[in-house]
């Protein structure tokens, strides 16, 4: 975990790390109304607090948690991967083109992005 956190920051992470294993989730919508925050600022909070920070911080359809083991940690990467790949799937079919080339394409896109936010 790297930096300091905003007050806001901090206020989510205190209301998810209670919430340890996927069993004991809190949902967006109850820390939204614990912290009085928009439900939508709540979740890019937490992309930035896993993407930036480097927090543990998973989900599943019950919400949020800590994962705690590494079957928690391998079963939210497997849904991550699994919404990744359809959607990459979807760009795929819209843009009349394979897998492969969306995939290449997005890769190289996100490579320049890192790059420039470096």
């Amino acid at each position: 975990m790297s930096e300091e956190l905003t007050f806001e920051e901090s206020r989510i992470w205190d209301a998810i790390r209670l919430y340890r294993g996927k069993d004991s989730a809190v949902t967006g919508r109850q820390i939204a109304e614990w912290t009085g925050l928009e439900y939508d600022f709540i979740r890019s909070v937490i992309s930035h607090l896993v993407n930036d920070h480097n927090y543990l911080i998973a989900s599943n359809s019950r919400g949020y948690f800590v994962p705690e083991t590494a079957e928690e940690i391998f079963g939210a990467t497997k849904s991550l991967r699994r919404r990744g790949i359809s959607i990459l799937v979807r760009a795929a079919r819209l843009q009349r083109t394979s897998l492969e080339d969306i995939f290449n394409q997005a890769k190289m896109e996100f490579t320049t992005t890192v790059r420039r936010e470096s």
